[in-house]
């Protein structure tokens, strides 16, 4: 059986005040530090907070969600539908009435109630009196130390009500923002004017410079400097479908026929549907069916200035894509949030276990652990992570590109970390990390490394790279998969005996750990840029038209849906959905069903990489080109080794992934 203690973190212990009120899910974000307050928050300061609701029975869901998910129980994949879980889980509406007769008595507003949560609004003295706290002022070092307020103590609540009450959001008001883990080298193109609740038109064009390789080594770079002591290779132009489904192994019959695939995003690209349909076209796929893509939207969209808009259409389009490549039967519900904030992610994540829109979830989209998120935030996406778990749901989340929070990539990392990303971290999801993967000329799988690179440069007379290829780290690291150990999640019982020691109670700086501590990633697929996935969008370009562009992508974001469609063909097979998938894939480590990735798979002293140009100006055919030779599975804080590791979690799905977990009855 799954034991509960190592997969659920464990609650802080209720406190009872003399007041009688006892002390729920801490609402502090990490940057609210009592020796930085810089004195009483605006008392008249309008604010809207959520007190979301803790269930009739949270340690029977615990139970529950451990005997459903584990394959050696009797229990395993007997799932809920969601009025079942309603039933049985959800809160009862003695407990919800409860909780909005305190709030409107503590002088707050209830704006709205769910099954999820109660809203309200009210000022900063009300949210004082009805929570038990002062609320302060604090410098944030998420927003280059803009002052923000937030509570300066616990949270507390009246006992009569506590076991009602799982946590209380929005009572600071610093960033709660998602960001897409599309690699880091699209222009985003918002007017100036734009307006919140308005999409923006197409992303600005995003332009590879040549040359590039059909496939892996096709295109020698015989004009350039030798890397590694020989002539290397082009980069990759941008794999296509059918070297996606070569590559892993895919036959004819395996399409995730009778799968449904979500994918949650910020807006909604208003040309996907055409994309799509011309990208099939042109490499003689399958298109869409009639019904096969879905889309689920909410009444209106904000925030998408402070968001980014445009930049989300293209994760929409590599994630729809990345689905539609692995698993071209499967149907794809596209449940769009209404910005990327993260009230309104987890309502796009609600939608779909509140009506089982889908079986498999993949999200493409992450921010980092410890300080952006509050526990309070933390616990209430876990609450829907183990509700999909009940009811047949597994979520996939998109590790991260920035390797173990490497301040050398450029990413925004606010911690003295390195820290892992959340919500991969949460133990009720399944993190993917990611390779480089290398397909010959006739479809097959060379190899795959962990995905890290590094890069030199092209010398200015060009003889040489500087500095050596494969050296130079931390000021050569461009990127790498998202990885590391958390400070926060204890190790859950799957991945004991399988992690190392040297992981789950080490961070990747060497900074030892008192107990064992959950890991991300726990499996990967190809993520690498230069390995990336050939996907198709409308995108501006400077003569000021619009028009349909294919361009290579890689990142986390193109594992995680292409990890979905292989489960989406994994679950065709063996005629049952996964649900929360973890303890089932743990089950596997060590066996044909995965490649065991490592940084060198051709030997200790063979480096493996690429020659690559790239335009100054993404958009700009015509400005001037950076040459660099890029080195896979090489430096950053993580790293690729025998068994499980860092980097790509137990590995990348083998030749006998899909057939072992079971077959049809």
């Amino acid at each position: 059986m799954l034991s509960l203690s190592a997969v659920t973190v464990v609650p802080a212990v209720a406190d009872v005040g003399a007041d009688d009120r006892v002390a729920v899910a801490d609402a502090r974000p990490a940057w609210a530090v009592a020796s930085a307050a810089r004195g009483h928050a605006d008392s008249g300061t309008r604010l809207n907070a959520r007190v979301y609701l803790a269930g009739r029975d949270p340690r029977g869901l615990n139970a529950f969600v451990a005997s459903v998910s584990d394959p050696k129980s009797r229990a395993y994949r007997h799932f809920l539908t969601p009025a079942q879980y309603r039933a049985r889980f959800g809160p009862t509406d003695a407990q919800t009435t409860a909780v909005r007769s305190w709030l409107e008595s503590a002088g707050l507003t209830v704006t709205g109630s769910n099954q999820h949560y109660v809203s309200v609004r009210g000022s900063v003295a009300q949210a004082e009196k009805a929570f038990g706290t002062t609320i302060d002022d604090y410098p944030d070092a998420t927003a280059k130390g803009a002052i923000h307020y937030a509570p300066a103590g616990r949270v507390t609540v009246p006992a009569s009500i506590s076991s009602a009450v799982l946590g209380v959001t929005g009572l600071d008001n610093g960033s709660h923002r998602t960001r897409p883990l599309v690699a880091n080298d699209g222009a985003v193109r918002n007017s100036a004017t734009q307006r919140d609740d308005t999409l923006p038109g197409p992303p600005s064009a995003v332009l590879r410079a040549g040359p590039c390789s059909a496939y892996y080594g096709q295109n020698p770079a015989k004009d350039k400097p030798p890397t590694y002591g020989r002539t290397g290779v082009w980069t990759n132009c941008g794999y296509t479908p059918q070297q996606f489904r070569s590559a892993y192994r895919l036959s004819n019959d395996l399409t995730g026929a009778g799968q449904t695939v979500a994918i949650v995003d910020a807006y909604a690209s208003p040309t996907i549907e055409s994309d799509i349909s011309t990208f099939t076209k042109n490499h003689g796929v399958a298109n869409l069916k009639p019904g096969q893509f879905t889309q689920s939207l909410p009444s209106a969209w904000n925030s998408v200035s402070e968001c980014g808009g445009n930049s989300w259409y293209v994760e929409e389009s590599i994630d729809v894509t990345a689905v539609h490549d692995i698993a071209p039967d499967a149907k794809i519900a596209y449940v769009a949030a209404a910005s990327c904030n993260v009230e309104d992610e987890q309502e796009a994540l609600s939608r779909i276990v509140d009506n089982k829109l889908a079986t498999i979830v993949t999200n493409s989209w992450n921010r980092d652990e410890e300080s952006h998120t509050s526990q309070a935030e933390r616990d209430a996406f876990e609450q829907i992570f183990k509700q999909g778990a009940a009811e047949g749901i597994g979520f996939y989340f998109s590790s991260g590109d920035c390797g173990a929070d490497d301040p050398n990539t450029g990413c925004p990392v606010y911690t003295d970390g390195p820290y892992t990303e959340f919500p991969p971290s949460d133990p009720y999801v399944t993190a993917v990390g990611g390779t480089s993967l290398a397909v010959g000329s006739d479809g097959r799988q060379l190899w795959q490394t962990g995905w890290n690179n590094v890069a030199s440069n092209l010398t200015p007379d060009g003889t040489a790279w500087t500095p050596e290829p494969g050296t130079g780290y931390p000021s050569t690291y461009l990127s790498g998969a998202g990885g590391g150990t958390s400070v926060l999640y204890p190790q859950p019982s799957y991945q004991a005996n399988v992690v190392p020691e040297s992981l789950s109670k080490t961070l990747p700086n060497g900074k030892p750990l008192t107990s064992p501590m959950r890991v991300v990633p726990d499996v990967a697929a190809d993520a690498d840029n230069n390995t990336g996935i050939l996907a198709g969008s409308t995108q501006h370009f400077p003569d000021g038209t619009d028009r349909y562009h294919e361009t290579r992508w890689g990142g986390t974001s193109l594992a995680a849906p292409l990890f979905a469609g292989i489960q989406a063909v994994t679950q065709q097979v063996i005629g049952a959905p996964f649900g929360f998938a973890n303890p089932a894939i743990y089950a596997q480590h060590g066996t044909a069903a995965f490649d065991d990735v490592t940084d060198t798979p051709g030997g200790p002293n063979l480096l493996l990489g690429v020659v690559r140009n790239d335009y100054t100006n993404p958009s700009d055919p015509n400005s001037p080109l950076i040459t660099r030779a890029q080195t896979f599975g090489h430096n950053g804080l993580t790293h690729a080794t025998t068994g499980y590791d860092n980097v790509t979690g137990l590995g990348s799905p083998g030749a006998k992934y899909f057939t072992a977990y079971g077959s049809r009855p």
